[in-house]
């Protein structure tokens, strides 16, 4: 169906928002805005006039050093791969410094003309405040970690290189350089090296980072020595990056025993990756010298099929696999990490010095893409893909062995789930990581007792991921390990809008790749169990009446089961299920109770929602804004009274409001139309009409200023948006 967007309407609905809300037109490399909300000029301090001619020009007002993070950003939301989130500074008309924070989403797109949505944040004063406190800290963190080497101090302004030296150093004490990088003397440093180490430093002029290097350079005579740099780079109070400093170590006896191993030829004939042998000791050598804040990652890939090709087609096409797959590592990972072969069809891969958690994961992905081949053999495609399993150090292990040992695990989950895919080790964690894969402060020590609850972070998988299966595979694998569960899955009849049963299981309870005939049971026992249980339930096998249901339960070895049914408008259409195959008894207290029916509606509100985001197809991103309002936001069909989208705000808050239900009895608690109903002061033949009341809203337990408009004005079914603040303590008062 096509919908005319009602634009005055939508703009006065989101005027009034504190952030900036921007549409902007991109196509061939230039930026247009074409809808600004009032709130980004109040916000910037500037006139209407004034914004706009600021967007315009947008790259001219940033300042050079985050003109490549604006531009990537760009990049990144053109991939329309979920949204993007970018800081940058820009320069006031009075010419000072703001930082702006940017959550930018593909729109829509058309030939070569895009469509972004931005959301934009004035954060100037918390960057401010966290400049000052992370460069008081890392300066002493950086020089507590000194000692037996040498301090790097280098000021950006004066252009001054001071190098403090220890007495393990023949030339100890203190060295000043003038007109360091202006006068840069390429003779101390050996020759391969001298592009390498330039082009890091003049990165981390540009913006505050963080920096290993390994290079070659002269101490006292003639000889070249290797020495590994941790280097940082910090901000002034201006905003620039004013000033580096690092730690310098000599780690020569250790790179000559690595280039010793390469040497005596330690690698593998056919594919010339390093063999176990080298692979092993390269990777023990790395730990050993990786810094205590260093973030690396240990990877196994493990062919699937491989021994099929190899026994149907002959050895010299298994050979050839081998040698394709090692290609295809080489091609992904950059020179410093380490790749080898260490067994037939297995291979790992070292990653150093990670910026965060999610570069193993994209990494992951990409290997599982790139290693997929398919053979015709006679009547028959025979396609090998592979497992890969990850460990991180040093949360997972902090050495070779246990990393190792995490990262087979892992390989075997993966393997177990259906092959062609990936872990993290650590099922409960795993998709914690994708929750947060730009945010590259989250600590897996902390695992899930980090600030942000499993709600949370199940509603933010939900919502970012584009592809509704695996996002709800995601969340099921989140909840599956917070709560001690063996298996978790969806499934559900025709009119559920998945194809098939998105399902989870821990290691040791897989049940592999699933057939349409289990597929067709698992959704016959749940209508059957929606007989005796309308709502969520712990069900026990001892509870069950009927044989066929304790058959299932004892064929499959499950003893307690967590069941959910999903409904619409009366009608039973799926359910969410999670087993427990133990014999002790499943138990939660009342919180976590709490909890799981707030996590079984969001999942249901999620699946019935996409039948909503496809009928309005051009509302999808104002309905994502609406998503994200501090108030509670609910459209409701005017004709018949159902909620067809209720926000996260109300799911978080509401323990029985759900999609299907109506908004007099969500909001007023009543069995029957309000006598003096809000939508009712809503006129048909005015698509920009609104009105105001104030209310108690029954759900929420408190009064609310409740403003209902249209948000799509049909003959029929139209659908109005009624937006509610709480004013319980205006109005008490």
């Amino acid at each position: 169906m096509t919908i005319d967007i009602a634009q005055d309407n939508f703009e006065s609905m989101i005027d009034n928002v504190i952030a900036g809300i921007c549409f902007l037109e991109y196509e061939n490399g230039v930026m247009t805005p074409f809808y600004v909300n009032e709130g980004m000029f109040r916000m910037l301090g500037y006139s209407r006039a004034q914004g706009m001619k600021l967007l315009q020009k947008i790259e001219r007002n940033i300042i050079p050093e985050d003109l490549p993070i604006y531009r990537q950003g760009i990049l990144d939301v053109l991939k329309d791969d979920g949204a993007v989130e970018i800081e940058f500074r820009t320069v006031t008309g009075s010419g000072g410094l703001r930082w702006l924070h940017v959550r930018g989403n593909l729109y829509s797109r058309e030939g070569d003309k895009y469509v972004i949505l931005a959301v934009i944040e004035d954060i100037s004063e918390r960057k401010s405040v966290e400049e000052e406190l992370r460069q008081q800290a890392e300066r002493l963190n950086i020089l507590s970690e000194a000692e037996g080497g040498k301090i790097l101090d280098y000021n950006v302004k004066t252009d001054v290189m001071v190098v403090k030296s220890s007495k393990d150093y023949e030339l100890s004490g203190e060295m000043i350089q003038q007109k360091y990088m202006e006068e840069f003397d390429d003779s101390l440093i050996y020759e391969d090296d001298i592009a390498y180490f330039k082009s890091i430093f003049r990165g981390l002029m540009t913006s505050p980072k963080h920096e290993t290097i390994e290079y070659r350079t002269k101490r006292f005579d003639d000889d070249y020595t290797w020495y590994q740099v941790n280097l940082t780079s910090l901000l002034g109070s201006e905003g620039y990056v004013t000033r580096i400093v690092g730690r310098m170590l000599n780690i020569h006896e250790r790179k000559l025993k690595e280039l010793d191993l390469l040497l005596r030829a330690e690698k593998d004939a056919l594919t010339g990756l390093y063999n176990k042998g080298a692979t092993k000791q390269l990777i023990e050598n790395v730990i050993q010298e990786s810094p205590k804040d260093a973030l690396n990652a240990l990877m196994i890939i493990d062919l699937d099929n491989f021994k099929e090709v190899n026994d149907l087609m002959g050895h010299a096409q298994g050979d050839q696999v081998l040698v394709d797959t090692a290609n295809a590592l080489n091609e992904i990972f950059k020179g410093g990490d380490i790749v080898g072969r260490i067994g037939g069809d297995e291979f790992v891969v070292f990653m150093k010095n990670l910026k965060a958690i999610s570069n193993a994961d994209i990494l992951a992905g990409k290997v599982v893409r790139d290693v997929d081949y398919s053979f015709d053999y006679e009547d028959r495609v025979i396609r090998v893909t592979c497992s890969v399993g990850v460990a991180i150090f040093p949360y997972h292990g902090s050495d070779y062995a246990e990393l190792f040992k995490k990262a087979d695990k892992a390989v075997y989950t993966a393997k177990a789930n259906g092959k062609c895919g990936y872990r993290i080790y650590d099922a409960a964690t795993t998709m914690v990581y994708h929750a947060t894969r730009k945010k590259e402060e989250y600590n897996p020590q902390k695992g899930m007792e980090m600030n942000r609850g499993i709600e949370d972070l199940v509603m933010q998988v939900l919502f970012e991921d584009k592809v509704m299966e695996s996002a709800l595979k995601s969340a099921i694998e989140l909840i599956t390990g917070q709560f001690g569960f063996h298996r978790g899955y969806i499934c559900g009849n025709e009119s559920l809008p998945i194809s098939h049963t998105v399902q989870f299981a821990v290691m040791g309870y897989e049940t592999g790749k699933e057939t349409s005939a289990q597929h067709e049971l698992k959704k016959v026992v749940s209508e059957i169990l929606y007989e005796s249980f309308k709502r969520m339930t712990i069900i026990h096998d001892y509870d069950l009446a009927a044989a066929e249901l304790r058959d299932y339960f004892r064929s499959e070895g499950i003893k307690s089961m967590l069941y959910y049914p999903i409904t619409s408008h009366g009608k039973f259409m799926g359910a969410v299920v999670f087993e427990h195959h133990e014999d002790v008894q499943l138990e939660f207290k009342e919180n976590e109770l709490e909890e799981l029916r707030s996590l079984m509606r969001v999942l249901e509100a999620h699946i019935l929602q996409i039948g909503l985001m496809d009928r309005l197809q051009d509302f999808v991103t104002q309905i994502a804004v609406f998503d994200n309002f501090d108030s509670y936001v609910y459209i409701v069909n005017a004709d018949t009274y159902e909620l067809s989208f209720i926000n996260k705000k109300v799911l978080t808050v509401t323990s029985d409001v759900k999609i299907g239900d109506t908004c007099y009895k969500a909001l007023q608690n009543r069995d029957t139309p309000c006598e003096k109903c809000i939508l009712n002061g809503l006129n048909k033949e005015d698509p920009h009409c609104r009105c105001t009341e104030e209310m108690f809203n029954y759900s929420l337990r408190a009064w609310n200023r409740c403003s209902a408009s249209w948000l799509e004005c049909k003959e029929k079914n139209s659908l109005a948006l009624i937006n509610c603040i709480d004013i319980s303590e205006y109005f008490i008062g």
